[in-house]
């Protein structure tokens, strides 16, 4: 896969982990308060595209090694 598939759950990681983060950063959760249903929305999608990301950037990594075995040195053809 190319540069662009890594950037893409590169941005998908992140876009999670924000979600995750953005109502105790802009401080919309109240500290020590229960906690509304838009925080646990936002921290349950974000903790799906986080995961999601997270597991791109393994299959992507998985890809390119195995594109690296496919172009190694081939053995000598039997005769």
């Amino acid at each position: 896969m190319s540069r662009w598939g890594i950037a893409g759950v590169g941005l998908l990681f992140a876009t999670g982990v924000w979600l995750v983060a953005a109502p105790f950063v802009t401080g919309q959760q109240p500290e020590g308060a229960a906690w509304t249903a838009a925080t646990r929305n936002d921290v349950i999608v974000g903790a799906v595209l986080a995961l999601l990301g997270f597991i791109g950037f393994f299959t992507v990594l998985a890809g390119h090694i195995a594109d690296m075995y496919a172009r190694g040195p081939q053995p000598p053809a039997q005769l």
